[in-house]
């Protein structure tokens, strides 16, 4: 038997830079693949002062259902279950809110699913 301990998780750490104006968000790494289903990615963001946007912390560029469960554990930390059912280069985008001033940063990674 399959338990959700058995999957792989795989992480995006997120860095908000602020040596440019607007500040720049990277990920670590730039792109993840996932050939397994029912994988979770995790978003983890490093940088003290910014939070994940509260309403739409990850959004994709075009519909998919490969991603039904998205939640933030906390305004650092979002995580999501990839159902991993076709091949697909998946383009999202993630929104990253400046603390002190409530402006709000994005960053294009990408998630490459190439189910076994």
């Amino acid at each position: 038997m399959t338990t959700p301990s058995d999957k792989p998780v795989f992480t995006f750490t997120v860095n908000v830079s602020d040596a440019t104006d607007p500040p720049t968000v990277t990920t670590v790494p730039a792109e993840i693949t996932v050939g397994t289903s029912n994988g979770l990615i995790e978003f983890d963001l490093a940088t003290p002062g910014y939070s994940f946007e509260p309403v739409a912390p990850i959004v994709f560029s075009e519909p998919t259902t490969d991603f039904p469960d998205l939640w933030a554990v906390s305004a650092t930390q979002v995580f999501m279950r990839d159902r991993c059912s076709k091949a697909a280069t998946l383009n999202f985008t993630i929104h990253v809110v400046e603390d002190s001033s409530g402006r709000c940063l994005s960053h294009d990674p990408i998630i490459t699913n190439q189910p076994d």
